[in-house]
């Protein structure tokens, strides 16, 4: 399929320009998009118009690890009227080359001059390291570029470098992914600020704010409130998450559940209308369809005995794995059903191989064509890597590089987690098959890792197979997964924008 063409200014879509305009007009706005619609070149092209005319200094762009190393930059890079755009990625992780060579160096001087043993001479590299991160990340953020590109990890830290706001540079804040400041939680139990609390004094400190998000509120309207929070600073929504639950939320044994009282979500929606925006896939492009496979496997009557027996006791004698509550219990059934479990002391013990064998038949069935696999469980990684000894890791090494192989069809078959995948990377152009091989209960990664492959650039139809054992907790969890995305289907419609 190949990578695309250099883009430019004039290839926009019609709905991009409203979009541009919007973000130039309001002061914030949250911008519920479907994956796959551009939401960062629309950014980004209203944030060059926006230094253009004066209207902002700098701005900070807050994304999960791999959408700021990877997307943002080759956002800037593949279109050519965003090219002048000067940025700067703050970025200091373990696998970059010069703090890798700088642990290497500490190592071997606290091993072959100072004399330490093995143990302390790796402590004191640790801490070398520690320092040498500290100093890479205080040069970047140092730098006088338009454009600073940050992981949200990193977030608490740029905070007390810029000596808690007091020095704060940015006059304009991005937040991609903004979905991960549902919980809304203002201090960890340490009293510390957590990132919300960071994100939320930051944006006060900013004159303009864009929240993006293909997922506004993955586990229903209770997640609209920290969004809220960050774009307005409580005025639509109030200042109190607790308060707000009351409000519109009857919450069921210790508030551990909630469910919106008669009108609520209408009145919510109807309060964010004018700073909420969004459209949904059929408004953007026409894509070729996609075709959801369910791919359904028997496990042993034995094996099947003990999987019942386990859910109904919370015990199995037979694998010695124990689930401490029916919280616990669901994440052990998917385990379970995966054919692994993870035993008390982080072993995980082998049950069965009837996923593996059916990802077998989908590989062997596409023929050569690139197969895109999503795992829950590293035992699922580790028994997939050890069966398909090419597969490629997404994550591992050099996303960006990885991104151009797959996409020029040099990977036949690339394992990712769909946390590590599922924002933000555009891989549409290398494949057209995608393998859930064990669920997750996350919608948000769920429909996220959906939209790798079915988004626009896409030429053909695209096949999304889910492996499931049947007679187990897969077979609740896809239609359960249906049900929450109705909930968030009528919040997108309800600030839907009409175009025509």
């Amino acid at each position: 399929m190949g990578m695309p063409k250099v883009l430019r200014r004039e290839d926009l879509r019609r709905y991009q320009i409203v979009f541009v305009n919007k973000i130039k007009r309001k002061r914030y706005l949250i911008l519920a998009l479907p994956m796959g619609s551009g939401k960062s070149a629309t950014t980004l092209t209203a944030i060059l118009d926006l230094l253009d005319d004066r209207e902002i200094r700098r701005v900070l762009v807050v994304a999960p690890m791999l959408v700021a190393t990877a997307t943002w930059p080759d956002e800037i890079e593949d279109w050519e009227h965003l090219r002048d755009l000067e940025y700067t990625l703050i970025r200091a992780e373990d696998d970059d080359p010069d703090i890798k060579a700088a642990y290497t160096k500490a190592y071997r001087f606290a091993r072959d001059v100072i004399g330490m043993d093995p143990q302390d001479s790796t402590q004191f590299a640790g801490r070398r390291k520690t320092v040498e991160k500290d100093w890479k990340r205080a040069r970047l953020a140092s730098q006088d570029t338009e454009i600073h590109i940050i992981n949200r990890e990193a977030l608490p830290w740029l905070w007390e470098f810029f000596r808690r706001g007091k020095d704060w540079p940015y006059d304009m804040i991005v937040v991609d992914e903004a979905s991960m400041f549902k919980n809304g939680k203002m201090r960890t139990e340490n009293k510390a600020l957590s990132r919300f609390g960071v994100m939320a004094k930051a944006r006060a400190r900013a004159k303009r704010c864009v929240l993006l998000t293909g997922t506004p509120a993955p586990k229903g309207l209770p997640n609209l409130w920290g969004l809220a929070f960050i774009a307005d600073l409580g005025k639509r929504l109030g200042n109190s998450k607790f308060l707000f639950e009351e409000k519109f939320f009857t919450k069921g044994f210790k508030g551990w559940s909630l469910e919106p009282k008669k009108g609520a979500e209408k009145k919510i929606m109807n309060r964010l209308s004018d700073i909420m925006f969004s459209l949904r896939e059929e408004d953007c492009v026409k894509l070729p369809p996609n075709v959801p496979v369910e791919v359904f496997v028997d496990l042993p009557p034995k094996v099947l005995d003990e999987y019942e027996r386990f859910q109904e006791s919370l015990y199995s004698s037979r694998y010695d794995v124990e689930a401490v509550n029916r919280g616990v219990l669901h994440n052990k059934l998917l385990q379970f059903a995966n054919g692994s479990m993870y035993q008390e002391d982080g072993r995980d013990i082998f049950i069965h191989n009837k996923k593996l064998e059916a990802l077998e038949r989908i590989i062997e069935d596409a023929n050569g064509d690139p197969v895109l696999i999503a795992y829950n469980f590293k035992f699922d990684l580790d028994r997939i890597k050890k069966r398909w000894k090419k597969a490629v890791v997404f994550g591992e090494g050099d996303v960006r590089q990885t991104k151009k192989r797959w996409n020029n069809g040099d990977i036949e078959i690339m394992v990712a987690h769909g946390n590590s995948i599922g924002h933000g990377q555009n891989i549409q152009y290398g494949g057209y098959i995608s393998v859930w091989y064990g669920l997750t209960p996350d919608l948000e990664i769920y429909q996220q890792f959906n939209k790798r492959l079915h988004r626009p650039g896409q030429t053909k139809v695209t096949f999304t197979h889910h492996i499931l054992a049947r007679g187990t907790y897969d077979e609740r969890l896809l239609p359960l997964l249906s049900d929450r995305d109705a909930t968030q289907e009528r919040i997108i419609d309800s600030v839907r924008v009409e175009l025509a």
